[in-house]
């Protein structure tokens, strides 16, 4: 008997990589603002100000995102507030644990945040099976990644029948792999 869809909500917070940009964001502003005051240029200054603030905010949304799981698949939304296309159900193969030291999330995915591209393929040092699911590795090199990765450590892979994987840093990854692998089984 297949289970029902699960319908799980889960969040990705900025790690201290995710705030250091949000700051040095935040500080380029207020220095560009500052040196466009001492010029007397008032309204570039507050138009500088306005652009860094908006800066800002989407520098945090992609840091800081609520998603859901349900019978579509997993759905992004950026900020908490901003949903991006959903990563569609259909193409979830197997969903798995995979594991990266701070070391080197940067070289194998490209950086943090939301971001779409290619990244090193997950090897079986670094994977964890959910439940009684195996682990999946694709022996490419690289290969297309959707991703919304905010931190190093334990992170929910899922390998796509399209050729495209996805890779999440949710703040649980338990329940989140656990909610991914029943919509996978509900599917079939």
């Amino acid at each position: 008997m297949r289970p029902d869809a699960p319908f799980h909500v889960g969040t990705t917070r900025p790690s201290g990589v995710g705030w250091t940009r949000i700051g040095l964001t935040v500080l380029a502003g207020v220095i560009v603002t500052l040196l466009l005051a001492q010029r007397n240029s008032l309204l570039a200054g507050i138009t500088v100000a306005g652009l860094f603030a908006l800066l800002t905010l989407w520098t945090w949304m992609g840091q800081h995102s609520r998603f859901l799981v349900d019978e579509r698949g997993l759905t992004v939304s950026l900020g908490g507030f901003l949903p991006r296309r959903s990563w569609p159900l259909e193409d979830f193969r197997t969903v798995q644990f995979r594991t990266l030291p701070q070391s080197s999330v940067g070289v194998t995915l490209g950086g943090y945040g939301w971001r779409r591209g290619k990244a090193t393929s997950s090897t079986p040092a670094e994977l964890t099976p959910v439940g009684d699911r195996k682990i999946f590795t694709t022996g490419d090199t690289q290969q297309p990644y959707r991703m919304m990765v905010t931190r190093a450590g334990t992170m929910v892979e899922i390998i796509g029948r399209s050729g495209t994987n996805y890779l999440i840093s949710p703040d649980d990854p338990e329940a989140a792999a656990t909610a991914i692998d029943q919509a996978i089984r509900s599917r079939r």
